[in-house]
């Protein structure tokens, strides 16, 4: 026996390991789960019950005609049913209710392992594939939820029911009982090509979800170039291969159980054959052979249960896998022991040798900055397309992490202070500003468990947003729509300054904050954004000249290396790479509002 699970194992460890990874989810209820065996057990006894009562019942009422027994006959059956009705209930109820729980709790678990996922991760993998995940993978598994009813009751009701036939008519249930297992063949054949496609129509539907995702987002961008029959065309191809692999599913779970019937018939076919005759020459009794009979039909049903329970595990397991790869997935930015909390800002950032980039194997991004930022300067990130400024940016709250080097604040490793800690002291406002779909004090309040209105009015008053919020159909209390679809680009960024401003981070990043706007729009941004500038140390990769010439000091960024630092006239008289950059946008957009470089779309 030793042997042959290893062998087992050993072409099955994933469907092993993955099944057993699944059931301890299930032992913090195992007081639950005790309970429904012991249901399971006397419906077990009950079914078994059914079938040995056919023995008295034939021999007594049919063929001895005693009339007194017909009298109690009824009050048995009855009474046998009810029990079974009882216990069935109480079984299928506590382990489908504990099943769900663990279900939700594997869904939520999933969800908060997405949640502390790396950057990388997210640019890494596509969103309507780790939507399928949280959505169609779990509910696959929960598939397997039922059947964990067959998982206890079948086997027990089927070892009563043998123990009934071989009481009865041992001969024939020791032949039908070695035909039996022979069932476990096509069974185990077809379970593991349904995994295969099981699998394969889950990742198939992954991506189906990423279209969905990409054409809903975009549906703009789609109609503006006239795409809809291309797109129509590229949901089409997927939809179909979505088709084509759950029809090989849905072949192999279907032929596993005529497979069942066609083995079930050869064996009720020799037994009737043989128990037939055996009846007819006296050796055993007419109502021994139909308890037999009883009990060998009583059994097929929990077999086929069975089979559907495999099956429904196949398709699980298949999902479970892709569930499990996810939460093995490790983040890449963790806490370093002995990380610490940190209040505030006191001395300043600095960069020492950092170089980053974004594949093991790829070219830096960043190359060797050394950077010293005092408390409280304003620092306005300069360069153009591609040179690193988002970039660097970007590893302040640790997004990424340097791939060498190290970034400081107030002399102390920010690898070494806690990540919650470390962006509590961090605002950001982005060009993309991104609003949850609720209301207006919750957006400005984000990221606090208590929503001060005072402080909420404060903030958006600051930031030029609080007359344009009074005007909104029910004010603070508005919904903003999906990513803040209902207002416009520049009440949004607004509202991502009234956020900045109530975080009242000491480290501020602005990185291209107003350069999508209209004139009219940036010019009330521009006014806020001067106000959320104050007393913070600041990184400012700036759109408008009028930024930059403020600024306490400008770093010129060039292919991931600061080749200048200095202020605005500095670096005018320089004649260097800033100079150029700024005679560039000079002539291009005039004097009186010259902006730097246009920002990049991924660095």
């Amino acid at each position: 026996m030793k042997r042959l699970w290893q062998m087992y194992y050993r072409n099955n460890q994933d469907e092993v390991d993955n099944f057993v990874r699944l059931v301890r989810y299930f032992v913090p209820f195992k007081w639950r789960l005790a309970v429904s065996v012991a249901c399971a057990g006397l419906v077990s006894a009950a079914t078994a019950a059914t079938a040995q009562l056919l023995e008295p019942t034939m021999n007594r009422v049919f063929v001895e005609q005693d009339r007194e027994f017909l009298k109690v006959i009824p009050w048995l059956i009855i009474g046998l049913f009810f029990v079974k009705g009882v216990f069935r209930f109480l079984q299928n109820y506590i382990l489908r209710a504990t099943g769900e729980r663990v279900i939700a709790q594997l869904r939520s678990e999933l969800y908060r392992h997405y949640q502390y996922l790396d950057a990388r991760y997210f640019t890494d993998n596509k969103v309507g594939v780790m939507m399928s995940r949280i959505t169609n993978d779990v509910n696959m598994m929960q598939r397997a939820v039922p059947s964990m009813v067959s998982l206890f009751r079948e086997p027990l009701t089927m070892l009563f029911l043998v123990g009934v036939a071989f009481y009865n008519f041992w001969q024939a249930a020791l032949f039908v009982f070695i035909i039996f297992p022979l069932t476990a063949i096509p069974v185990a054949q077809f379970g593991r090509r349904l995994r295969k496609w099981v699998r394969r129509g889950q990742e198939r539907m992954g991506e189906m979800n990423s279209i969905l995702k990409e054409t809903f987002s975009g549906v703009r961008v789609i109609k503006a170039f006239g795409m809809e029959e291309y797109e129509i065309k590229r949901f089409d191809d997927e939809n179909e291969r979505v088709y084509h692999a759950n029809i090989k599913a849905l072949v192999f779970e279907e032929l596993s159980s005529p497979s069942i019937e066609a083995l079930g018939a050869i064996g009720a076919a020799v037994v009737v054959v043989v128990g037939g005759g055996m009846v007819i020459n006296g050796t055993i009794t007419t109502g021994s052979f139909f308890a037999f009979m009883g009990a060998l039909g009583l059994s097929y049903e929990p077999l086929k249960k069975l089979n559907k329970m495999y099956v429904n595990f196949q398709a699980a397991l298949a999902a479970a896998s892709r569930v499990f790869e996810v939460l093995d997935t490790p983040p890449d930015t963790v806490d370093r022991p002995g990380a610490v909390s940190v209040e505030a800002v006191n001395e300043g950032v600095r960069l020492e040798g950092v170089k980053f980039r974004y594949e093991d194997d790829g070219h830096n991004v960043l190359d060797g900055i050394d950077l010293d930022v005092t408390a409280g300067q304003m620092i306005a990130l300069v360069g153009s397309s591609g040179a690193g400024k988002t970039t660097l940016v970007n590893l302040l709250p640790r997004f990424w992490d340097v791939s060498e080097g190290r970034i400081a604040i107030d002399g102390r490793d920010i690898r070494d202070i806690e990540l919650v800690s470390l962006r509590r002291l961090i605002g950001m406002v982005t060009q993309d500003v991104f609003l949850f779909g609720d209301s207006v004090k919750s957006n400005i309040a984000y990221g606090h468990d208590q929503e001060d209105m005072d402080r909420v009015i404060a903030a958006a008053k600051d930031a030029n947003a609080h007359d344009f919020v009074q005007n909104l159909p029910n004010g603070y209390d508005t919904l903003v729509g999906e990513m803040g679809v209902k207002i416009s680009g520049g009440q949004r960024q607004r509202l991502a300054i009234a956020r900045a401003l109530y975080k009242n981070a000491p480290i501020l990043i602005l990185d291209e904050a107003t350069s999508s706007l209209d004139a009219e729009s940036e010019r009330e941004v521009q006014v806020a954004l001067e106000r959320l500038l104050v007393g913070r140390t600041s990184f400012v990769i700036a759109h408008r000249l009028s930024t930059v010439q403020r600024a306490d000091r400008i770093i010129v960024l060039k292919d991931g290396r600061v080749v200048e630092d200095g202020r605005h006239e500095q670096l005018i008289e320089r004649g260097g790479e800033y100079a150029r950059l700024y005679s560039l946008q000079f002539d291009t957009e005039g004097p009186s509002d010259a902006p730097t470089p246009a920002p990049e779309a991924r660095e």
